[in-house]
């Protein structure tokens, strides 16, 4: 008996060991940041501090089921909590505590251990009636009350107007030791999403509020390029084209009751990441069609951000600037067949062999 509770201890010990963050290899302010960051947490400060208890979540363990289920018409639906994959990169969602380069480049909405506060809202339905393809898709909520307290000095539940994250990101990272998915200036990628807005993500009368379904991000707040819903509409933004930045249109929707649409949409895009204007690329084809919607041929990318890391799932931004508050708690996308490549064959092969 003595020695099974040796072994115990001793494995108690080295499972606490294994965990803990040896604050000593970070600054005093940096150690200072953790503790404070700590205590919001455990305190459990998020979003619900800058929203009145009536707007709050009541009951958080069906929320998100429930949306699938009135709008697949599936009664008792229950999602699978799972991170949206994206065909051909490795990807991931929970991020533990960095040092050194990557101090800084933690995803957003999880900072302290390895947990995050997803609730849910990132989920498999399974459902060949209501997939764009194959049998399964993604529902991704974004709930300001899940909002992050504190990203270092980024504060993302007060960050242009009210942030929440809920994506799937590249692990891949931009720095040092890794290059992101577009890893030099001369890259290219095929990439295609099919998305359809749910609920509460076409507002036309409100322009603030911005939700965006993927990103390709260098190091910096400035985006390579972001693809993102925005006063009803859906947008290509390039933020790093040369002389100035473009915003293309993708489409206008017949907007539902919910603030949603009732049709997928698929983007195919092929994008060279170049810093040359006679090498960079965007070319864009929705649902399919053969003219692209989008055909630009200049410099898309500077050269101190000639790398950029593909993000895919929803950013929301502005919740607080939301008439009803409800609606800054339910805002949903479905998305499908998302998939990054380096040739178009290779990208509809992808896309081809989902769900099998």
């Amino acid at each position: 008996m003595k020695k099974f509770l040796a072994i115990l201890f001793v494995g108690v010990l080295f499972c606490n060991f294994s965990f803990a963050i040896d604050l000593s290899e970070y600054s005093a302010e940096e150690q200072k940041q953790y503790k404070e960051i700590k205590k919001l947490k455990e305190k459990g400060f998020t979003g619900k501090n800058y929203l009145k208890e009536e707007f709050w979540i009541k009951d958080k363990k069906n929320f998100y089921h429930n949306i699938a289920a009135f709008h697949t018409g599936i009664k008792g639906l229950r999602i699978k909590n799972k991170t949206m994959p994206i065909l051909g990169i490795k990807v991931g969602r929970n991020w533990s505590w960095r040092k050194g380069e990557d101090l800084k480049e933690q995803i957003a909405f999880s900072v302290i251990g390895k947990g995050s506060i997803d609730n849910g809202e990132m989920g498999i339905i399974k459902s060949k009636k209501h997939a764009w393809n194959g049998k399964e898709f993604y529902q991704i909520t974004a709930s300001y009350e899940n909002c992050n307290p504190q990203y270092w000095d980024f504060k993302e539940c007060m960050h242009h107007g009210g942030s929440v994250h809920n994506e799937s990101v590249d692990l891949q990272n931009v720095s040092k030791k890794r290059n992101g998915t577009l890893k030099k200036d001369g890259d290219e990628a095929w990439i295609h999403i099919a998305t359809k807005p749910v609920r509460n993500i076409l507002f036309p009368n409100n322009r603030s509020r911005t939700f965006h379904i993927m990103q390709c991000h260098p190091k910096g707040s400035t985006i390579t390029f972001m693809i993102t819903y925005q006063g009803g509409k859906l947008y290509l933004d390039a933020q790093l084209t040369k002389p100035d930045k473009k915003k293309w249109l993708l489409k206008e929707f017949d907007i539902n009751e919910h603030n949603g649409s009732d049709e997928w949409t698929s983007i195919t895009m092929h994008f060279v990441n170049s810093t040359k204007s006679d090498k960079g690329k965007f070319t864009v084809w929705i649902d399919g069609n053969e003219e692209p919607i989008v055909d630009y041929k200049g410099q898309t990318t500077i050269k101190k951000r000639d790398r950029c890391r593909i993000h895919s799932g929803l950013y929301a931004n502005a919740m607080l600037t939301a008439v009803d508050k409800h609606k800054a708690q339910d805002s949903t996308v479905w998305l499908d067949a998302i998939a990054v490549a380096k040739t178009k064959k290779k990208l509809f092969s992808l896309i081809k062999k989902k769900d099998k």
